[in-house]
C-alpha cells in the first residue's frame, strides 16, 4: 500500500469512527422512550399519567383512544397486541409498563363483564411469554386488577345489569363468606349468609363467581410470570374493596401464592386507576437508578390508622406498598428525604366524606391553618413538599386549598392530588412528587394546575353545579346536549380560575370536557 493509498485508508476509518460517534451521541441525545397502555382512556389513567413522565423529559408511546377501552366500548384486544408488537421495534425503548385488563378483557370495565372463554384468554395470557422472548432485553412492568365488589349496583353502572338488582345480597354474601373463612359468623350472619344464598338466583351467582375465577386464575398466571422473570414487575391492584368482601378474600389467597416473591418482583395492594404512574415512576427511578426517600406525616386525628373508603387496610399500609412499588424507601425523619408527603388524613372516622358535602366549607378552618402550618415550615426548610389530600373522596378539601391559595403556596408545593378515592390521591401524589424535583419550574406548575382544576375546581365544585343543570335536559342529556354542558362547566372553570388561580395565570388558558360522557371524571384541555 503507498503512502497516497494508506492515508486514503486512515482518512476513511476516521470518518467512519466520527461518524460512529455523530450517530452514538444523537442517540444518546434522544430522550428514553417508554411504552405504556393503560386500563381505559380515562384522562386520570392515560393523558395525565404520560404527561408526568412527560415533563422529566421521557416519551411516552400510548395507544390511540379509539382501541382502548372507553365508557362504552370495550378496548380491542388484537388491535392493542399489535399496536404493541409494533411500539416495541421504536428506537430508544427503555421499559413498557402494561395494564393486562386491556391485553386480556379489553379493558378495566370489560374485565368485569366479559363473556371471554377459558381458552382465550390462556391464549392471551402466553402472548406475553412470547412478547417477552421476542424482546428480552425490554424491561416489562405489568399491573392487573382483582375484580371490584361494589357495595350495591346502579342504572348505568360498569357491573352486569344484574348487579342493580342483586348487588346488594352480592356483597353481603361475599363479605360474610370471607368473613366465615377468617374468623366465627355469629348467628344471625349465618342466617344472612344463607337467607343469601337462597335468595339470590342461582345464574347470577354462577355468572358473577364465574367470571371472578377467571380473573382469579389469570392473576395466578400473571403471578408466575413474575416468578420466572417474564415480567420486571408485577403489581396487583385490589379494586374498589372493603376489610370484608370477594375482592379481599381473593387479594388474600394471591398473596398467599405469591409470597416466595419479594416486593421488587411483586406487590399485591390497594387501588388500581393509579397504578399505571406508579409503574412508569418506577420504570424511570429503575432506568436512573434512583431511590426516592420519602418522609410521612399526618394531619391531626385519625392518621396512619385511617381506612379510606374502597379499601380494605389501614392508609399507611398502602402508603408504604406504593413508596415501594416506585422503588423507593419509606424514611423515619425528613432529614435525607427526597420528599415530605404531608397526608390530609380526616380528623375522625374512617372512609373519609364526599367531596361534594355540605361540610366542605369553601373557607379557612383552624385545623386547615395548623395542617398548613407544618405544610410552610417545610417549604421554608427547603424540602420538596406535597399533599396527598385524602380528608374527602371525589374532591379536594377546599378549605385546605382556600389556606394554600391565601398563603400563596399552591405553587409552591411539588405535588397536590385530591381525587377519587384515598389511594387514587396518594399514587398521584407519591409519584409526582418524587418526580417533581427532575422537572422544570413550569413543568412542574403545569401538572399542578390540571390537579387544581380537575379536583379543587370541578370535583369538589363545579360538578355540584352541572348537575342539577345537566337534568334540565331530561335523561338523555349527555347525548344531544354535551356541548352545552361542557360549554356551562368550562364557563364555570374560567370563573373559578380568576377567583382562586391568579397564582397562575396560564390557567385561564384552559376549558374542560367530558370525555366519557358523564360528570363523575372531567378532561382539562387547552382552549
Amino acid at each position: 500500500m503507498n503512502i497516497r493509498n494508506a492515508v486514503s485508508w486512515l482518512m476513511g476509518i476516521m470518518l467512519a469512527i466520527s461518524l460512529c460517534m455523530v450517530g452514538t451521541t444523537a442517540r444518546a441525545a434522544q430522550p428514553p422512550t417508554l411504552i405504556f397502555i393503560p386500563i381505559d382512556n380515562r384522562p386520570i389513567t392515560d393523558l395525565y399519567s404520560a404527561q408526568t413522565m412527560e415533563q422529566v423529559g421521557y416519551k411516552v408511546l400510548v395507544p390511540p383512544d379509539e382501541i382502548l377501552g372507553g365508557n362504552t366500548n370495550d378496548g380491542d384486544v388484537d388491535a392493542l397486541w399489535n399496536w404493541l408488537d409494533k411500539a416495541a421495534e421504536e428506537d430508544n425503548i427503555k421499559a413498557a409498563v402494561i395494564s393486562s385488563d386491556s391485553l386480556l378483557y379489553g379493558s378495566l370495565v370489560a374485565s368485569r363483564r366479559h363473556n371471554i372463554s377459558v381458552d382465550v384468554l390462556h391464549e392471551r395470557i402466553n402472548r406475553f411469554k412470547n412478547f417477552h422472548q421476542q424482546h428480552p432485553e425490554l424491561k416489562l412492568y405489568v399491573f392487573s386488577s382483582i375484580m371490584r365488589t361494589p357495595v350495591q349496583g346502579s342504572p348505568g353502572g360498569k357491573e352486569p345489569e344484574y348487579y342493580v338488582k342483586w348487588g346488594a345480597s352480592i356483597f353481603d354474601y361475599s363479605a360474610l363468606t370471607d368473613k366465615a373463612e377468617t374468623g366465627k359468623l355469629s348467628k344471625k350472619e349465618q342466617k344472612q349468609l344463607d337467607y343469601d344464598k337462597w335468595i339470590i338466583p342461582q345464574e347470577v351467582m354462577e355468572d358473577w363467581l364465574g367470571r371472578r375465577k377467571k380473573n382469579f386464575e389469570a392473576n395466578r398466571a400473571l403471578i408466575d410470570m413474575a416468578r420466572d422473570g417474564t415480567f420486571r414487575y408485577f403489581a396487583l391492584g385490589r379494586d374498589d374493596n372493603s376489610p370484608l368482601s370477594q375482592t379481599h378474600m381473593e387479594g388474600r389467597k394471591l398473596k398467599e401464592y405469591g409470597k416466595d416473591l419479594d416486593f421488587t418482583k411483586y406487590q399485591n395492594m390497594n387501588g388500581i386507576d393509579e397504578i399505571g404512574l406508579l409503574l412508569l415512576t418506577k420504570a424511570y427511578n429503575d432506568y436512573a437508578f434512583e431511590m426516592p426517600f420519602v418522609y410521612v406525616e399526618y394531619n391531626t386525628g385519625i392518621g396512619k390508622d385511617m381506612v379510606p373508603a374502597y379499601a380494605d387496610e389501614k392508609i399507611s399500609l398502602t402508603i408504604e406498598d406504593y413508596i415501594r412499588s416506585i422503588g423507593g424507601l419509606s424514611v423515619p425523619t425528613a432529614k435525607r428525604a427526597d420528599l415530605v408527603l404531608m397526608m390530609n388524613t380526616p380528623e375522625k372516622g374512617n372512609g373519609g366524606i364526599y367531596g361534594g358535602d355540605k361540610r366542605n366549607v369553601m373557607e379557612e378552618t383552624p385545623r386547615s391553618r395548623k395542617f398548613v402550618d407544618r405544610v410552610t415550615s417545610w417549604l421554608d426548610s427547603g424540602k420538596n413538599t406535597g399533599i396527598a389530600d385524602v380528608t374527602y373522596y371525589n374532591g379536594s378539601d377546599n378549605s385546605l386549598c382556600i389556606v394554600l391559595r391565601n398563603r400563596k403556596l399552591l405553587y409552591r408545593l411539588g405535588a397536590y392530588a385530591g381525587w377519587n378515592t384515598a389511594t387514587n390521591s396518594l399514587g398521584y401524589a407519591i409519584s409526582q412528587g418524587t418526580l417533581a424535583p427532575k422537572m422544570t419550574t413550569a413543568g412542574k406548575n403545569f401538572l399542578l394546575t390540571i390537579r387544581y382544576l380537575d379536583e379543587w375546581a370541578y370535583e369538589a365544585n363545579i360538578r355540584q353545579m352541572l348537575g342539577p343543570y345537566a337534568s334540565t335536559f331530561g335523561p338523555d342529556a349527555f347525548k344531544t346536549n354535551l356541548g352545552e354542558i361542557e360549554l356551562r362547566g368550562s364557563d364555570l372553570q374560567q370563573r373559578f380560575v380568576r377567583d382562586h388561580l391568579s397564582e397562575y395565570p396560564d390557567a385561564i388558558n384552559y376549558r374542560m370536557i367530558l370525555p366519557w360522557q358523564r360528570l363523575f371524571e372531567n378532561k382539562i384541555i387547552t382552549n
